[in-house]
């Protein structure tokens, strides 16, 4: 492609190559590739020991007949040349072959019958072959409607050279051969290829399998290949695309593909001291950004036209590998600041095939670590469901723990095809979004249940849509159906370690689910807020205040408010529909603040204070939790939303070695809702509670008003002498919010009614 200008492989190769391997010099061929026989076949080593024996790839510069000698197909499969790019008899020299870009031939053998009807693979809303070009010669090109220059701004570029620079995205594997004139000697300039992104353009068929190889010797149970990254790569720490020969990356020393410094050692003890910083880190995202990423175009040098995805995606939550979320269960959690070795720790390589752990790698067990101290082996297994981006893969597809599942090799965030499946489009999905087989698998003793449910065991909605691979991870991983389950139901045992529904389960949030919900009460949704659902507020463009594009917002860093809380992407919100116009674009003065507090639906006293007229629902919220914490400290028990286990025996030093255990029915379901609505958006450095609580009011503030006020409500009643101080529950239940359905059954009594301990 890029990296051909003039006759770059015939000049490499040199005429006597030609004469000699390939059985004349005329280049000639009678094949009409259209309509024409098979023709014969010659061998492969015609093809790589006569003709291609110094040949490099167009897209990635390795010498094709090395790497496919050591690739996947050939090593495993003994696929030759002409299985793929079909029989050789009518190819002379730089003539017609059957199959160049073999994407069908792939799917003969892969599968992936969907991927023909996605934006890949079927760019019908794309620009044709041309490009908006009058044809594919040297006359000067137009980009965008403007003449092309070179960048002296002299130069022009040719027509047939922007064609060149827009298939570099747009049909990737194709080559591009110049004669001497600057005419175009390949592709045909009579029959240019359609614009797609077949298997090529991701996917390097010689691709070496020397990782896969590093899996056998570990007696992990499944091969797998990662993408190959093509030549034009994206810098890591500018982000703008690298089209310099010069400027290749080596794959192998930048870990790019496989990470072959594991802390595992053939069968032996895992040795950690291979670890180093992040050389475990993956990056496999960098394949999608190298097309999903604004940098310049080869000859004009001119920014390209499409969003800058990547760079939205390396300022957001997933997409940061310090975060707690991937740091504490990366191979090197020190490297990011958090305490090593820990329970989180991830060993690789890590077969998610094998579901269980043991304390080295063998033909049935991963690789683990047992931290000095500890009697208990890291296994991040159950974990990965959503906090490694590959390893959600083997559950998204519903393989975890079955020969299909992936090996996992280093560290990978919420990546591209965590969310994104480039093969097919789910039904009812857009943009190749991905849709869980399976969203909720939920094991213990004592409760077992599985399948397109929230953790409390009820429907997730259709209305979910293109936003169910958010609630996928965004629902916790406990709920109030589990913790009656496993706590209250008869014959369970209440005392031990709090049930955590743990971090972020806004998803669930949003639909009013996974709370702890009390008998014969209502609870209810804020339905607009679901319509516009996780993409709508999260990814809605980004906006500054004088309606210019901000990519800092919105899109794929899924920020609402920037990170200089300058800029509030509130495009969504001031729809004449919802808050029409009062939302500030910009965060001046604390305007956002103001709006929260004081301006969203000053509708009632929640919390009792007497000045529910006066301010937000977000300070109404954190003005309940702060009752529900009173009550607690009252039965004592002190919590801190920043220090695990989060609830202590009062009078004791906050400590894991202090937390509470003596739990009673009341105390552990208010909680479990505390916990649910503070965690929605859980701190950093210092407590959440006490501020204003704008991921509950924005998620479904009904609901957690509800939860809330009811586990009020219950624990009152169930504490003697109760501190005069906290007002009764009727002051606070007399502001209820309606609710629109019963709460839900956890244990259905036979004739009706609810379990008494529910």
């Amino acid at each position: 492609m890029k990296r051909h200008q003039g006759s770059f492989v015939l000049a490499a190769l040199g005429p006597a190559i030609f004469m000699a391997g390939c059985w004349g010099s005329s280049k000639s061929t009678s094949l009409d590739v259209g309509v024409a026989p098979q023709p014969a076949r010659v061998g492969f080593r015609q093809c790589i020991d006569t003709c291609h024996a110094v040949t490099p790839d167009h897209v990635t510069g390795l010498v094709i007949r090395d790497t496919w000698a050591n690739s996947v197909h050939y090593a495993d499969g003994k696929v030759e040349c002409e299985d793929c790019h079909g029989n050789g008899g009518e190819h002379w020299g730089v003539g017609p072959i059957p199959e160049p870009d073999p994407a069908a031939t792939c799917a003969a053998c892969h599968g992936f019958p969907g991927f023909t009807a996605t934006r890949h693979a079927d760019q019908r809303n794309e620009p044709g072959p041309l490009f908006f070009q009058a044809d594919a010669g040297t006359g000067q090109a137009q980009s965008h409607g403007q003449p092309e220059f070179f960048p002296d701004n002299v130069t022009p570029v040719t027509r047939a050279q922007h064609i060149e620079e827009c298939s570099r995205c747009h049909n990737p594997g194709q080559e591009f051969l110049y004669a001497r004139d600057g005419s175009l000697d390949k592709p045909n300039p009579a029959d240019l290829p359609a614009p797609r992104v077949s298997c090529g353009g991701c996917h390097d068929g010689h691709d070496p399998a020397t990782f896969n190889d590093n899996v056998t010797q570990r007696g992990l149970g499944t091969k797998v290949s990662y993408p190959r990254f093509r030549d034009y790569l994206v810098d890591r720490n500018t982000g703008a695309q690298t089209d310099n020969v010069s400027a290749r990356i080596d794959l192998t020393s930048l870990n790019l593909v496989f990470q072959p410094n594991g802390a595992v050692l053939g069968l032996v003890t895992p040795d950690y001291s291979r670890v180093v910083d992040n050389n475990n880190d993956l990056y496999t995202e960098r394949l999608c950004a190298s097309c999903h990423a604004k940098g310049r175009y080869k000859y004009s040098q001119a920014a390209t036209h499409q969003p800058d995805t990547y760079a939205q995606w390396t300022q957001s939550g997933h997409g940061n590998r310090a975060a707690a979320a991937f740091a504490e269960f990366s191979a090197k959690p020190g490297f990011y600041g958090f305490p090593e070795p820990g329970s989180h720790q991830a060993t690789y390589p890590w077969d998610m095939a094998l579901a269980s752990a043991g304390t080295t790698a063998t033909t049935t067990q991963n690789a683990s670590y047992i931290p000095a101290g500890s009697t208990s082996a890291a296994n991040g297994f159950p974990c990965y469901k959503c906090h490694h981006g590959l390893g959600s893969l083997a559950y998204q597809d519903n393989v975890e723990g079955t020969p299909k599942a992936p090996v996992l090799f280093g560290d990978e965030p919420v990546t591209c095809v965590t969310c994104h499946d480039p093969h097919t489009d789910a039904p009812g999905q857009a943009t190749n979004t991905r849709k869980p087989l399976v969203m909720t698998k939920y094991a213990s003793t004592e409760a077992t249940f599985s399948g397109n449910v929230f953790l409390d065991n009820t429907a997730v909605p259709a209305g979910t849509g293109d936003a169910t691979i958010c609630v996928f991870c965004h629902q916790g991983r406990e709920s109030g159906l589990t913790l009656f389950k496993r706590k209250l139901a008869q014959g369970t045992t209440i005392a031990g370690s709090f049930l955590n529904p743990h971090y972020l389960g806004t998803g669930a949030m949003l639909w009013a689910r996974n709370a702890y919900e009390f008998p014969g009460r209502q609870y209810g949704m804020v339905e607009p807020h679901q319509q516009t659902n996780c993409f709508g507020c999260h990814m809605a463009p980004g906006k500054n205040a004088d309606g210019t594009a901000n990519d800092a917002i919105g899109g794929h860093t899924w920020k609402i408010v920037s990170d200089d809380d300058a800029v509030v992407n509130s495009a969504t919100c001031n729809a004449p529909s919802c808050h029409d116009g009062r939302v500030p674009t910009t965060n001046g003065a604390g305007q956002l603040d103001a709006f929260f507090d004081n301006v969203v639906a000053r509708v009632a006293d929640y919390d009792g204070d007497g000045d529910g007229g006066a301010e937000g629902i977000p300070m109404e919220i954190a003005g309940l939790e702060d009752r529900v914490i009173a009550l607690l400290d009252n039965n004592g028990i002190t919590y801190s939303d920043i220090d695990y286990p989060y609830f202590f025996i009062k009078g004791l030093p906050i400590a894991a070695a202090n937390g509470f255990t003596a739990w009673t029915p009341a105390t552990y379901k208010a909680a479990f809702n505390l916990s649910f609505v503070v965690k929605g958006l859980p701190a950093e450095a210092t407590s959440q509670v006490g501020r204003p609580n704008t991921s509950a009011a924005a998620h479904n503030y009904r609901y957690n008003v509800q939860i809330l006020m009811d586990a009020y409500e219950s624990l009152y009643n169930d504490t003697p002498g109760v501190n005069p101080a906290l007002p009764p529950p009727a002051a606070l239940l007399a502001n209820r919010p309606a609710g629109s359905r019963p709460a839900t059954n956890y244990n259905p009594q036979a004739g009706g009614g609810y379990d008494t301990r529910q």
